[in-house]
């Protein structure tokens, strides 16, 4: 059974950001992400969503008193339901995922995994007669977002037309239920997630007429586990092919070991073959007869993967939160012109342009950027693209070496390029005062050398409560910084009036950096960053504008997963 919000809960430690949620939620001044209005509660056992007002003074000025006066909070049914007219007390609002519940989950589903196979019943439903719907409508309204649940649970306790839905959850298998379950319950704050399995259903079977039932749909199934064995059986023919000099130029060395996602991102598959048989009929032309059926080239396999698909046999397709409109693009279709995007490098960024605001740096091409930041701190460094339509593709530090040795030369952070295989990011602490002086200085040096060059620059601006004590920025020198204060919000603000600051300085703002996101206290975190951000500047700008622009191309094709002889053919549905 599903628990219900408490007042005194929301008093525990730790739980005090759960009452300001729940106050904002009710004021509307909170936004789901999507940037809308987080405004919907549901009755705690029942399948409703809901907006609720405080219909009590008293209990309005208590929860809107800063800090929230609990002690003066009315108990009884003070909060009206806006579409019934109900009264309700807080313990008959449910306690959802966003307010710590961890119950409800589909036999403790993965969220990815609930919603990516609600996706494949939703699919499933229409591709199937015995549904006798083509589409879906869409919902207008969020009190609506169960309005075909009732439908496609019963529609799917039928095994004739389960069956056509293979979805798990590592080796477990998802009933619809199950995901209903975590999708409705647990993961309450994704509710609008329904307006993408709507959108998703429809564009599915818009552009998938060449797909016939029977269709199956498969999320981390068997089936798809076949598909990926293929993969990696050319893997290991490359590895055979870089030892004997005959593998293509885009695979060897640094990509022998081609990420799944890379190779194809499919989150869910759709196929018309029998699950018990192997994906991709398609085989090369003239192949032996006594040969063994299956593709295990790189090019030979993109090339199966593409026939299977245009013929409606086996498709693979990457999903994101669409909301109530979806797009769809294709990759990798084999023509030419959508294989090679046209990409050109235009420049660099430190974060928003201030050096000291942040631990990134922003790759920027012709329709977008690549931002690089550090992850776990100081364990790892990526890149993820930016402000297009293929936002969120990804490239580690180690493809992003590769390309840099091929079109520079020399590895990242240094005059050369290095062993093959040998390269990784720094690893070590930089931060703290007084310690790694060396590689501060050629920190400090990269920084003086490009941060005057970015695309967007400004002068450094550090904020610090006038109370601080000790205030580690009053030793800012006065030639690099002025200071001003303000009383009603109780800050010193350090403005910048250089371009770069002292070295002296440098390490007074590394040493204090805090991160913007979680506004924890994070030199480690900083200088990590902006080494292998400079590091991997330093290169780029060190070659011609013919090689960044094809640094660049292949950079974001591979974080695309649009990598030559590689990739195969996927939908992108956004």
């Amino acid at each position: 059974m599903a628990n219900g919000l408490s007042i005194s809960e929301f008093k525990e430690p730790g739980k005090y950001d759960r009452a300001e949620l729940f106050i904002a939620k009710i004021n509307g001044t909170t936004k789901d992400e999507n940037g809308k209005p987080n405004k919907l509660f549901k009755r705690k056992d029942k399948e409703q969503f809901f907006e609720v007002k405080i219909d009590s003074e008293t209990g309005k000025e208590a929860w809107n008193k800063k800090p929230i006066a609990f002690k003066d909070i009315p108990s009884g049914r003070i909060y009206k339901r806006l579409d019934t007219g109900e009264f309700l007390t807080i313990s008959e609002i449910e306690k959802t995922a966003e307010f710590g519940s961890s119950s409800g989950s589909g036999g403790g589903a993965d969220k990815t995994a609930a919603v990516e196979s609600m996706c494949c019943y939703f699919a499933s439903y229409l591709f199937n007669p015995a549904s006798g719907m083509d589409s879906f409508k869409q919902i207008e309204e969020k009190k609506d977002l169960l309005k075909y649940t009732g439908a496609l649970t019963k529609f799917f306790k039928n095994k004739s037309n389960s069956k056509f839905v293979q979805a798990f959850d590592k080796d477990t298998a998802l009933s619809f239920d199950d995901c209903l379950t975590h999708w409705s319950t647990k993961n309450k704050s994704d509710a609008d997630w329904m307006y993408t399995f709507i959108s998703t259903a429809n564009i599915i079977k818009k552009r998938g007429r060449k797909f016939q039932h029977p269709v199956y749909f498969h999320r981390g199934s068997p089936f798809m586990d076949k598909i990926y064995a293929k993969k990696k059986k050319c893997e290991t023919h490359n590895k055979d092919l870089v030892k004997s000099g005959a593998a293509p130029n885009e695979l060897k060395e640094g990509l022998q070991k081609i990420g799944d996602d890379k190779w194809n991102p499919g989150d869910i598959w759709m196929s018309t073959v029998n699950p018990e048989k192997d994906p991709f009929s398609w085989t090369p032309q003239f192949m032996k007869k006594n040969m063994q059926t299956h593709v295990c080239d790189w090019p030979s396999l993109q090339q199966a993967v593409y026939e299977s698909a245009i013929v409606g046999e086996t498709l693979g397709i990457s999903l994101k939160k669409s909301g109530k409109s979806a797009n769809i693009k294709f990759f990798n279709d084999i023509n030419p012109s959508s294989v090679k995007p046209s990409i050109r490098y235009s420049g660099f960024t430190f974060g928003n342009g201030d050096f000291f605001n942040s631990a990134d740096v922003y790759i920027e091409f012709n329709s977008g950027k690549i931002q690089f930041r550090p992850y776990a701190t100081t364990k790892s460094w990526q890149g993820e693209i930016k402000g297009t339509k293929a936002s969120g593709g990804k490239a580690g530090g180690a493809p992003t070496n590769y390309y840099a040795e091929l079109f520079f030369g020399r590895s990242i952070d240094k005059t050369e390029k290095i062993a093959s295989g040998t390269w990784q990011e720094f690893k070590g602490t930089i931060g703290g005062k007084g310690k790694n002086i060396s590689e501060k200085k050629k920190i400090y040096e990269l920084y003086k050398k490009h941060n005057q060059n970015q695309k967007t620059k400004k002068n450094s601006t550090v904020k610090i409560k006038i109370d601080a004590s000790p205030n580690p920025l009053e030793k800012l020198s006065k030639k690099d910084f002025a200071r001003t204060k303000d009383k009603k919000f109780h800050y010193y603000t350090y403005q910048g009036v250089n371009q770069f600051v002292s070295f002296e300085d440098f390490q007074i703002l590394g040493d204090n950096y805090t991160n913007q996101r979680t506004k924890k206290f994070a030199p480690d975190r900083f200088y990590f960053g902006k080494y292998m951000g400079l590091a991997l500047v330093d290169v780029i700008e060190s070659g011609q504008p013919v090689s960044q622009n094809a640094f660049a191309s292949e950079l974001i094709r591979f974080a695309m997963s649009n990598i030559d002889n590689v990739s195969s053919f996927y939908w992108k549905i956004y």
